[in-house]
């Protein structure tokens, strides 16, 4: 039998994993729970330190108690990865690569190895430039968007959980750097407007979107929502933070920020997505007033990224390869998609929007989906909202052909 504060632990970790308690925010004092419980304050002081030992909540000196932001690294369960949304390394040509490298290193010998500049190789820079349609003096070269992110978060430093605004749901990356506090629901069309308006009247200086390709619901901004936003970042001076997920895989979306406003857009382009995740390369593209700081801190950082790799990159653009990978990946993207809207249909407490891209699917339960070791990620991952407990991400691309096959076939056994 529990003991009281055993009690009264689990009663608020369970407000906690329901969303009463949201990362982030203030939970009633122990006073108040007192009262609620009608105990002592000592009880609930106990009830605070098994929290408190569980890595739920912390004590900030002088504000009260707060609940923590998740801190674990969520790794793949069994032998079927749905939670992973890069690519299986066989769907990437690496016989290419390796030829890439052995003449870079008959060409240049030694010099392939030499670093790079800070901004990254001007040679990939202006190839990049060219291919993505993004000026080249304001591109920075980054190992990933996570980076990208990371620099955000150092050129922005002041009170940056107060001061940025989230899509609801969204990456869970974000959320965990920068401790993510403040939100505005996502449809299918993007953010709602009006809550989005109510946010802007606060302090919001940045704005963390994935309009084109939205992790985790693949929908893609329409143009009314994205021209409002935009209008809205002049109006408001805040920076939106365009993370250009995926929008290879979207066969029509209309200009991008950085294309609309790109005084006020700072643009991340992973290609780590696009290739392989062991291939660490992005770039960004920041608004002229702020590209000296995105340089230091990026020099600060790492001092240069990885130039051999960048040296085989511009040739893998240059010689058509890139532009071929992404023509046989999106063949197996549409065959395997396909496949699982298909056993989706079957299950009538399955819904999915068809129209979502990239390399994953978002799944609407109407009965619960919260089995031990999953082989999806769960909803919550990706939103605090007790809606998200009613959903999961299925991401299809990180296994190879015949462990695919075995693997729809362990799905229809479960879902």
């Amino acid at each position: 039998m529990k003991s009281r504060y055993q009690s009264i632990a689990q009663t608020i970790r369970s407000r906690i994993e329901r969303g009463e308690y949201r990362p982030g925010k203030k939970i009633p004092s122990i006073r108040q729970f007192a009262v609620e419980f009608d105990c002592n304050k000592l009880t609930v002081q106990r009830a605070f330190e098994q929290l408190k030992g569980d890595g739920l909540i912390e004590n900030r000196v002088g504000s009260g108690s707060y609940v923590r932001f998740p801190e674990t690294i969520k790794t793949p369960s069994g032998i079927f990865d749905f939670r992973t949304d890069y690519l299986n390394e066989t769907l990437f040509p690496y016989e290419q690569i390796q030829e890439i490298f052995n003449r870079l290193f008959r060409d240049e010998q030694a010099s392939a190895l030499a670093p790079t500049p800070a901004q990254g190789d001007p040679d990939l820079i202006r190839v990049l430039s060219q291919y993505y349609h993004v000026p080249s003096e304001r591109m920075v070269m980054i190992s990933g968007a996570q980076q990208g992110l990371d620099l955000v978060a150092k050129v922005f430093t002041a009170d940056i959980s107060q001061t940025m605004l989230f899509e609801d749901p969204t990456y869970p990356g974000a959320i965990s750097l920068f401790k993510a506090r403040h939100f505005v629901p996502l449809d299918e069309q993007g953010p709602d407007l009006k809550h989005l308006g109510r946010k802007l009247a606060g302090e919001i200086k940045l704005f963390y979107t994935m309009p084109t390709v939205h992790n985790p619901t693949g929908v893609g901004y329409g143009e009314h929502r994205k021209a409002a936003v935009a209008q809205y970042a002049q109006t408001h001076d805040f920076y939106i933070v365009e993370d250009d997920f995926l929008s290879e895989f979207r066969s029509s979306s209309g200009p991008r920020f950085v294309d609309i406003c790109p005084e006020r857009t700072i643009h991340i382009k992973s290609l780590s997505q696009t290739t392989v995740a062991g291939i660490r390369l992005g770039f960004m593209v920041v608004p002229e007033d702020l590209y000296d700081r995105f340089l230091y801190a990026k020099f600060t950082s790492d001092i240069a990224s990885f130039g051999l790799m960048q040296r085989c990159m511009r040739i893998f653009f240059q010689n058509g390869m890139y532009r071929e990978h992404l023509d046989r990946v999106s063949r197996t993207v549409v065959s395997r998609k396909q496949r699982l809207l298909r056993m989706i249909e079957t299950r009538d407490h399955l819904s999915v929007n068809q129209r979502q891209a990239g390399y994953s699917l978002w799944i609407r339960s109407s009965k619960p989906m919260d089995a031990d070791n999953v082989p999806w990620s769960r909803g919550e991952e990706f939103s605090f909202s007790p809606s998200a407990r009613h959903c999961f991400r299925l991401s299809f691309m990180n296994l190879d052909d015949q462990t695919f096959e075995r693997g729809l076939a362990y799905l229809d056994t479960i879902l």
